[in-house]
């Protein structure tokens, strides 16, 4: 009887997979692929849950390697990593390489990052890597969380805090809290420390803006507010940075959004100065940048979208690149629909770089998705130049996939052809074919970047028990 119980599926909690009962779960899964001119990659993941204490102890392994046959299978990359999770209060500790969120996050790379909008200012909280990477190293990571207390005249309030240590035992510190003052009003302060040991630098050309540096001390000091209901939001981070030898300086961050649905309107702009560092302890440069976004969500998933972004040096100066988008989903087709036709998404794309009045550099990209029978096609195109006194073709391209789902199967095909500016051609194509289940999913994928003579074959997988 007791075996029967081990691997007794436990409903809602696993789609297949062995426990007790009110006691204890398992969740088991492998992922990966392999491409035959690429990688190899593989992550591994299990789960142990103990439903009573709300538990959850979990080991995972990647790893990435040149793909056999080929050569170099040896040089592999393999990461082992844990951590014990509390359900309720998501509480955690880990170890090995993390995946920061939140404030932390939004302070680094800022300029490779989108603006972040009102609703991206989450409450600072990392988990583990779920990808290999060879650039990170492993570190620990505590973050608690309280239940929520009722305080009179505010309402039920929460704490949480961090403390990350890195490979090399820096360590950085996070902290705030919440209070929400109705069932969909809340308020957050949230703050951040930490202090890193920078490794010397050379300038990466002969006319660059950043010195040669020396080994040196970087403190950066951050802080976030965040105000949420469903009428209106507003969030702001500031941080500070002081590095040894190269000055301090500031990134701010502030957005707003009006409403919720069906319309809703999110503003954002965001700035750093010259000598900001960002918690990558790279020197990101000054600019300025600003966004705005309309959306309305309709009746059946129907939604209606525009945005758009400019970026300058610095606040007054002029605006030197910026991008725009329109986009809209269709209403999805009634469930007794009897339509031979249905379209689902259309979408055009619009890009501008005038860094260099003397070579402006303009692109455009269209997509448009319907359903023909049970069969959905989606085709892309897009076009680029460069304009100095006239236009100047840069390149084109046209493409084109659909699929075809067969009980548990799914076949998927695409061709796309391509013009460069020196005129020559080139197509690509690929199909695939993928089989779903309980269990997961597995695929198989040849493709051929330029039709015919470059081909390559990938497998990929993902399975869950």
């Amino acid at each position: 009887m007791a075996a029967l119980l081990l691997f007794y599926p436990v409903p809602g909690i696993l789609p297949m997979g062995f426990g007790i009962p009110g006691l204890f779960s398992t969740d088991l899964l492998w992922s990966g692929s392999w491409a035959y001119d690429g990688n190899m990659i593989n992550r591994g993941d299990i789960r142990l849950r103990a439903h009573k204490p709300a538990l959850t102890l979990r080991a995972q392994v990647t790893d990435k390697r040149p793909s056999p046959p080929g050569d170099g299978f040896e040089q592999g990359n393999t990461a082992f990593a844990a951590g014990l999770y509390h359900d309720t209060t998501g509480s955690r500790l880990l170890w090995g390489i993390l995946d920061e969120g939140g404030l932390p996050a939004r302070i680094k790379n800022v300029w490779n990052r989108g603006i972040p909008f009102a609703e991206q200012h989450q409450g600072a909280i990392s988990d583990l890597l779920t990808e290999p990477s060879s650039t990170k190293e492993p570190g620990s990571y505590l973050w608690l969380g309280s239940p929520e207390i009722t305080v009179p005249w505010i309402g039920p309030v929460r704490g949480f805090g961090s403390v990350l240590l890195d490979a090399e035992n820096q360590a950085a510190f996070d902290g705030g809290f919440e209070a929400r003052f109705t069932k969909k009003s809340a308020l957050m302060f949230e703050g951040f420390y930490t202090r890193s040991h920078l490794p010397s630098k050379s300038p990466s050309a002969w006319f660059s803006e950043t010195p040669p540096l020396p080994e040196r001390d970087s403190d950066i000091l951050a802080g976030t507010i965040f105000f949420n209901n469903p009428i209106f939001a507003a969030a702001a981070d500031i941080s500070w940075s002081q590095t040894f030898a190269y000055g301090e300086d500031l990134y701010g961050n502030l957005a707003f959004r009006i409403g919720d649905r069906p319309w809703r309107l999110s503003l954002a702009a965001d700035a750093a100065g010259s000598r900001y560092v960002g918690r990558d302890g790279g020197a990101t440069g000054a600019g300025f940048r600003a966004a705005a976004r309309l959306e309305r969500r309709g009746k059946r998933s129907s939604l209606f979208r525009v945005n758009g972004t400019v970026r300058a040096a610095g606040i007054g100066d002029r605006f030197y690149k910026g991008s725009a988008l329109f986009y809209y989903h269709f209403p999805t087709a009634p469930v007794k629909s009897t339509h031979l036709f249905w379209p689902s998404r259309a979408s055009l794309t619009l890009n501008r770089d005038a860094s260099d009045l003397e070579k402006i550099a303009d692109s455009i990209d269209i997509l448009a998705g319907f359903r023909f029978w049970e069969i959905p096609l989606v085709f892309q195109g897009s076009l680029d130049g460069i304009y100095t006194d006239q236009y100047t073709f840069g390149s084109a391209k046209i493409s084109g996939e659909t699929s075809y789902t067969l009980t548990f199967l799914q076949f998927g095909t695409k061709l796309g052809y391509k013009i460069k500016k020196n005129g020559k051609t080139q197509a690509e194509t690929s199909a695939s074919i993928t089989a779903r289940g309980k269990w997961g999913r597995f695929s198989i994928k040849a493709s051929s970047a330029d039709f015919p003579e470059d081909w390559d074959l990938g497998v990929s997988w993902r399975v869950q028990l």
